[in-house]
Order: C-alpha cells, then structure tokens, then sequence
C-alpha cells in the first residue's frame, strides 16, 4: 500500500503537445547574429502569436492560417492537434522563440518555449526540449512547416498527448481532470475523490488553498513515458510533480488509468488515500526548499491522506533491532530517493508518518508549516544539513533536533 508514496518525482520532464514542462538547455543551434535588428525575429513571434492566439479563441481557419498549406502531412497532424485540445479551457497560451538558426531557402529553424494557462488553475511552463519547428517564408509572412525534429533537437522529437485522441475535461471544484474518451469514468471518479479529500488538506494545512489542480490520465505507463520522457519511475495508481520553482507555478497529478482501475479493488480507500497523499504535495511545492527534511514533506502527505497503522517500525524499535534507514536518514535531501528495498521504504514512511503526527499532537499544525518556511527560507545557506536542521527546530519548536528525536521514539514506543 505504501508503494505510490514513491512516485512524487521532482522533475520537468513534461507533455509537449500540451505545452508544459521545465526549462533546459536551448544552445541546440548556431543562432543568427542579431535576428531582431532585421526584424527576422518580429515577424516569427508574430507568427506564432497568431498561432497561439487561435488555439485559445478555438479559431480553427485561424489556427491552420499560419501552417503551410503546401505541407498537407503537418497541416493535417496539425487539424487533429486542434481538434484533439479543442475542449481544454485554455484562458491563455504563448509561444516564444527562444533559439533560431539558418536553414537556407527562406527556412528558419525556430525553438520555442511554449505555455499556457487552464482556466482556474495553476499557469504551465516551457518546454524548449521538444519544441522546435521548420519556418518558412512565403508570400503572406512566415508559415509552420513541420517539425526541426532531428535536425534541431538532435534526437527524434516524441509523441505526446495529440497522439492519444482527443482531450475530455471533467472539471470538479478544486481540480480540472484532462483525460481521453476510454478514461471516462476514471475522470468522474479521480475528481470526485480529489474534491473530497479537499476539505481535510485545508484542515490540516491552514491557509495552503489552492486553485484548480490540474489532474492528466493515461492510458498506462506507455503513454506517460512517451508524455515525460525518463521522467518517471514506476508506481502503483498515481504521482505528481511541480511546474515550476514559483508559488505561482504550482504542480499537477498524473494518473496511470490501468494501475488505478486495478488498485480501485482493493476496497479500502487507496484511490482517495493516493490522491489526497499527492493533492497534498502540490500544495507544498511552494512551501518547500533543498534543503527542507523530505520525511517532513511525505509524513504530512501521509497524515493528509490518512496515515495506515504503524507495524514494522514499532516491532523494530521494542526489540532493539538496528534498522535503516533513521529518522536522521530522512532528514538529508535524497533520504527518500535512495530508498532500495520494500523494507526500507516502509519503515522510512512509517518514520515520516509519526513524526509528523507527534508534531501536529505536540506543536500543532501551524507549527509543521512554520518548520517548512524557514527550511525553505534557509536552503541557499552553507552549512552541514545537521545543523540547519537542529538550528530550524530549535527556531521553531523550542528544542533542538536530539531532543526531539528522542521524544519522537517515546511517542513511537507508546503506541
């Protein structure tokens, strides 16, 4: 059951066709010069402007204007790319030229950062990796002809979403479900499920609301792989990740719709337990820093979601066994993502789980939030993460962190 608890990847890897993902390295081509001086560089956003403004309006004869014509392949994959969003409640998308290079014959090379905004959501980011297409200049102004491809990006550009038909939005009151027409019903019931695990994440998490979370289903891992390319480890019904490094930015969930049916029959609320557990991490992606202990981030995800009863670590701890990892393990950066075995994950989300319930029975909830500002307000300083962490908790809670480890394990003893 803990095994989705893994499956909070902090990349930016993202959906091209969709228009999301993070920021990479865009020196991919020789770039012209001063392209702007000759107003090269004017006229191509303009373009694209045109382009990006048509797919919000739902301009379809608008859209396909600045395509070339005389391209009936990319025209036509371009009509059902059209098609395919044209039920997205987009309230703003753009497109900017971030590299250009000569290609000769009146051909630009152009790589774009593309994004755009659902309505009542977080904004979406870049993603100049897989964004990059022909220009050509014809007798009414620049035209998209087709992708750069291998040309610009060096490697094949993937499929995304445009290939897995067309996009179904099933809005609920806290969350906006981008699915296809064969997840249907999974839609219906991952918003219902997300809007009432709502009620108890602004409980536990005061002032931490959120606007509409963004939740993509997909067909299975074949298709997340072909949307997030190496960005993803397996798990078992769900996962989230941030758009961005900003408040603003937020985070969206993504929902692997075979894994999500299959774990729907275990009859005990796992679906509603997942979903609140990663509802949760979108909330804190703005509340958390490099430096912040991730069994704080996970235990609160858990105690969100409902935590599970506490069996290997307590057996654990009466008998005096060793274990590993600690609760110290888990305050380092990557205590979570070098986890190698089933043992080690749950008894390192047992850890997370009763630390954070000991803090909110001992300090309150307001002070777990506290501890995650000032982790994230100190994550640039230089010093050993031992001692940032027993200065934060000294800050915070009065104690430093030996003292707070050693009330931890009485609390866990107690039972």
């Amino acid at each position: 059951m803990k095994k989705f608890l893994l499956a909070t990847i902090l990349t930016t890897a993202a959906l091209a066709a969709a228009g999301c993902g993070g920021l990479t390295n865009t020196d991919w081509a020789t770039q012209l010069p001063d392209a702007g001086s000759s107003g090269a560089g004017d006229e191509l956003q303009a373009a694209l402007d045109r382009y990006a403004g048509a797919l919000v309006s739902k301009d379809r004869d608008g859209f396909l204007s600045v395509i070339d014509a005389e391209n009936t392949d990319f025209t036509s994959r371009q009509d059902v790319l059209f098609s395919n969003l044209q039920a997205v409640p987009f309230q703003e998308y753009s497109i900017t030229i971030t590299s250009r290079s000569d290609a000769g014959g009146g051909t630009v090379l152009v790589k774009v950062n593309i994004a755009y905004t659902l309505a009542g959501s977080f904004s979406e980011l870049p993603d100049p990796e897989r964004a990059a297409y022909h220009m050509v200049r014809k007798e009414d102004g620049w035209k998209l002809s087709g992708d750069a491809s291998e040309q610009a990006l060096g490697k094949k550009r993937a499929t995304g979403l445009e290939d897995f038909g067309p996009v179904i939005v099933t809005e609920g009151e806290h969350v906006i479900v981008l699915s296809h027409p064969a997840q249907a019903g999974i839609s219906a019931e991952a918003r219902d499920l997300s809007d009432s695990a709502y009620p108890r994440l602004t409980d536990t998490l005061p002032g931490l609301e959120l606007p509409k979370v963004p939740i993509r289903i997909f067909g299975g891992m074949g298709q997340i792989e072909q949307s997030y390319p190496g960005g993803w480890q397996e798990w078992t019904g769900g996962a989230s990740r941030p758009l961005g490094s900003t408040a603003g930015q937020g985070g969206e969930i993504i929902i692997d719709a075979g894994t999500f049916r299959e774990t729907a029959s275990y009859g005990t609320g796992y679906n509603g337990r997942m979903l609140a557990h990663e509802l949760t991490h979108v909330a804190l992606f703005p509340e958390q820093g490099s430096r912040t202990p991730p069994f704080l981030v996970e235990g609160l995800a858990d105690y969100v979601a409902g935590i599970e009863p506490v069996v290997l670590l307590r057996e654990k701890m009466r008998s005096g066994e060793t274990f590993s990892p600690t609760l110290s393990d888990l305050y380092q950066p990557s205590g979570f993502s070098t986890l190698l075995s089933t043992e080690a994950a749950t008894l390192a989300y047992e850890e997370a789980d009763l630390a954070v319930e000991y803090l909110v029975i001992t300090y309150g909830n307001e002070a777990v939030l506290d501890l995650l500002r000032e982790f994230r307000k100190r994550s640039g300083e230089e010093i050993d993460q031992g001692q940032l962490v027993d200065e934060v908790f000294r800050e915070v809670l009065g104690v430093g962190w030996s003292d707070f480890e050693d009330a931890w394990r009485d609390y866990v003893l107690r039972g």
